[in-house]
């Protein structure tokens, strides 16, 4: 889409922008809503925008290679930063961005646009697992321990196809309760201790998630649409979800949704530390210093106040920390995030990330949980 400034005295001092991004449907309204509003704000800047969808990196990889990538991208997801970085295919931010106020950023997500010690960009939105109920079936908010959250989830059940709770038991949403065994997956010098250090506690985990999907007064399964179905079809009043799926229950309980953290490990009593997933704004390397420094002024305006609002109208949890809001749900939302880090940009990380979903499907297929940690930590130090 190609956004056509109004008539401007000195034409030639006009810069052309080229901004791609993934995104679908009313995130690709909003963004394209903002831009518009900042160029006719700044009519030197012809930007236009090209959505590529779910080819955004493999078409910018490409455009690289033939001399005409983007000026500024959004990327769907902050994992991307450190391979692009590692690779120098997005420029480092650091100084640049030294004096831009970045206090009211959350750091959980600001800390997924860093990969070592360089910030590569800013986050646009984000992202992170939560837990949805329905609020007409409480007389208070639920238990805020696992405990007692599935106690009252199992009386909720039925022989009828009702269940008190749907849980998608992928690693995504139950990597959260592997720190509150005491477990990780590296250590803070990048080392990995699954299977040494970690073993017991990741024991306990994978034993505490194969013990849900046993349960036959919950819903627990390693299936999205099965959850999904169940959830939809008001089977459930208990699930656990992105927080950018507000509206999707809002639709379903209309004012009685209602948003918490993650419930606190009982065995423990640690909180579950989830990821926070950002999206996040980075600059190619082809563009001129000109074109450079006019994505960064789209970059900040994106993060301002007033374009972080829209997105929270638009229940896309904003990534500033300071937005007022009258709606109940957006506190809850920030005390998870306050909870949470960042998707780690670490390459090693990334990597092996798919070795761990492997390691959950595999115990939860009944494989045996000893030698699936075991070999997953073997294929983690292959990395």
């Amino acid at each position: 889409m190609l956004l056509t400034p109004g008539a401007t005295a000195n034409p030639l001092t006009r810069t052309q922008l080229v901004i791609w991004h993934g995104a679908d449907g009313q995130r690709s309204e909003l963004f394209t809503r903002l831009l518009l509003e900042y160029q006719r704000a700044h009519p030197n800047v012809v930007i236009q925008i090209i959505n590529r969808g779910p080819n955004l990196l493999h078409d910018y990889r490409a455009a690289l290679l033939e001399g005409t990538p983007p000026d500024l991208i959004w990327l769907n997801e902050n994992r991307w930063v450190g391979e692009l970085a590692d690779q120098q295919l997005i420029i480092d931010l650091t100084e640049r961005l030294r004096g831009v106020n970045l206090e009211p950023i959350v750091p959980a997500a600001l800390d997924g646009a860093r990969y070592g010690e360089k910030l590569y960009g800013l986050p646009l939105t984000l992202n992170l697992p939560v837990l949805y109920y329905n609020r007409a079936n409480f007389v208070s908010t639920p238990p805020q321990s696992t405990a007692e959250w599935l106690e009252i989830a199992r009386g909720f059940s039925d022989d009828q196809g009702q269940y008190g709770l749907a849980y998608n038991l992928s690693l995504y949403f139950t990597q959260p309760y592997l720190p509150a065994f005491g477990g990780a997956i590296f250590d803070e010098t990048g080392a990995v201790v699954l299977g040494t250090q970690s073993y017991t506690p990741t024991l306990q985990w994978l034993t505490w998630v194969d013990a849900l999907a046993q349960d036959p007064s919950l819903l627990a399964r390693d299936d999205h649409r099965l959850i999904a179905r169940s959830v939809s079809q008001n089977s459930a009043i208990m699930t656990i979800d992105w927080a950018d799926q507000i509206s999707t229950y809002r639709q379903l309980w209309g004012e009685n949704v209602g948003v918490q953290p993650l419930p606190r490990l009982s065995q423990t009593g640690q909180e579950p530390q989830p990821f926070v997933r950002s999206s996040v704004l980075v600059i190619s390397p082809r563009s001129t210093e000109q074109q450079q420094n006019a994505a960064l002024d789209v970059m900040r305006f994106l993060v301002e106040m007033k374009a972080q609002t829209a997105f929270q109208a638009a229940d896309i949890p904003s990534v500033r920390n300071d937005l007022a809001s009258s709606d109940p749900l957006y506190p809850q939302l920030q005390l998870a995030v306050s909870r949470a880090s960042a998707w780690p940009t670490t390459l090693r990380f990334n990597n092996g990330w798919d070795i761990l979903i492997a390691l959950v499907r595999n115990s939860l297929n009944g494989a045996p949980l000893e030698e699936s940690i075991a070999n997953a930590d073997r294929l983690l130090r292959s990395e």
